[in-house]
């Protein structure tokens, strides 16, 4: 634990390229990821006190006001606390998660690679007719009973994912408990009915709260998220699971490797 802000490069009064405030996000969200990012390019470790207001405002290029409300959000979520009279430390590590997503895993298993234990919200479970995307979609009759299934997902109290979730009920031989959607979706699939997804076929795009999230996973209207389609087959091509997962873009990155032919 160290009292002295790390010796930084504030001769230079700009903060490096690759810390740049993104314009497509409120200002607060925009500086709680500018922090973060520079924290841990810099290293700083659980303990450190962090740089004073006045250095970061000439960092990051931003007004007093709207630093604080950055540093704020990062307070409230445990990240930094204040010592009064001694300045801001690094209370935990940044929870800023990266997603591999050439990997199919479940939004549960991907919380749980970084060992952050998820708290489900079940929303709502219903019994659906499938209209025409969904009957495209998961290979139906438009009309067939789909089931479908609306969750948040909480990592550490802070809403991270919302998602939505239809089954062909004909592909599942009995009733889901309400319980039994604490977990992991694919794993109920599977290893109660023997169900096992193999692929997907995913598509990846933005969005804003406003019309999209419900308003008890998302407070700010204008927040982006990063909104995941994507229909889950067997490894026979059968569909089984179309899913509409948003995440919180401010929380939330995804990265693959992508290789030339």
């Amino acid at each position: 634990m160290t009292d002295v802000p790390k010796a930084l490069s504030f001769e230079s009064r700009k903060l490096p390229e690759n810390y740049s405030i993104r314009h497509n996000e409120p200002l607060r969200y925009q500086v709680r990821k500018a922090i973060l990012d520079f924290l841990e390019k810099e290293n700083y470790a659980i303990g450190d006190k962090i740089p004073s207001e006045q250095e970061l405002m000439e960092l990051l290029n931003v007004s007093r006001s709207t630093l604080r409300e950055g540093l704020q959000m990062l307070e409230q979520e445990r990240i930094l606390i204040t010592k009064h009279g001694l300045g801001r430390y690094l209370a935990s590590a940044p929870k800023d998660l990266k997603f591999d997503i050439t990997e199919l895993l479940s939004v549960t298993e991907m919380l749980a690679n970084y060992g952050i234990q998820v708290k489900t919200h079940l929303l709502s479970l219903e019994t659906l007719p499938a209209d025409q995307r969904l009957a495209h979609l998961l290979d139906l009759l438009i009309g067939e009973s789909v089931i479908a299934i609306e969750r948040i997902r909480h990592a550490d109290a802070i809403p991270v994912i919302y998602s939505i979730e239809y089954i062909p009920a004909k592909k599942l031989p009995g009733p889901i408990d309400p319980k039994e959607l604490e977990g992991s979706l694919f794993a109920l699939l599977e290893n109660r009915w023997g169900i096992k997804l193999d692929y997907s076929i995913a598509t990846l795009r933005a969005v804003v709260s406003e019309g999209h999230i419900p308003s008890v996973a998302a407070a700010d209207p204008h927040l982006p998220w990063v909104l995941l389609e994507q229909v889950n087959y067997t490894e026979q091509g059968e569909p089984i699971v179309f899913s509409c997962d948003y995440h919180r873009s401010d929380y939330i990155e995804f990265h693959l490797k992508r290789y030339r032919r």
